[in-house]
């Protein structure tokens, strides 16, 4: 009989202290990403980090698991396709007032601020 390895990932991003397990060919991969792309919630009061689930959502893109096991839902095959989904839609979610303080900026605040400053009417 041999080794049996299994790995610990940290990926954050859903909450701080999120993990992942990645035995053989399969990862149990948490709260990160499910079947239909959809993730686990983002949630502030919980700790969530959009940057850090982009992180760890690309981490487990690259990786070679062959199969994905979230902690809800369908086992399913690790598609690059449906992990890039998700890291794109999560890129955009950082810029949304939307998702309050687990945004890392409102470019439509900012402007607003600018012109305020700058002495510009808003345009209506």
């Amino acid at each position: 009989m041999g080794a049996v390895k299994l790995k610990v990932w940290h990926t954050p991003g859903h909450t701080p202290g999120q993990l992942s397990f990645e035995f053989g060919n399969l990862l149990f991969s948490g709260d990160n990403i499910y079947k239909d792309g959809c993730v686990g919630v983002i949630d502030a009061h919980h700790g969530s980090s959009i940057p850090e689930y982009l992180t760890s959502l690309t981490r487990i893109r690259d990786d070679d698991a062959e199969f994905l096991l979230p902690s809800h839902g369908p086992v399913f095959r690790n598609d690059p396709k449906i992990l890039q989904n998700a890291i794109d839609r999560l890129t955009k979610y950082q810029h949304m007032a939307d998702f309050g303080t687990c945004a890392v900026s409102w470019p439509l605040q900012e402007q607003w601020e600018r012109d305020i400053l700058a002495g510009k009417m808003p345009e209506l």
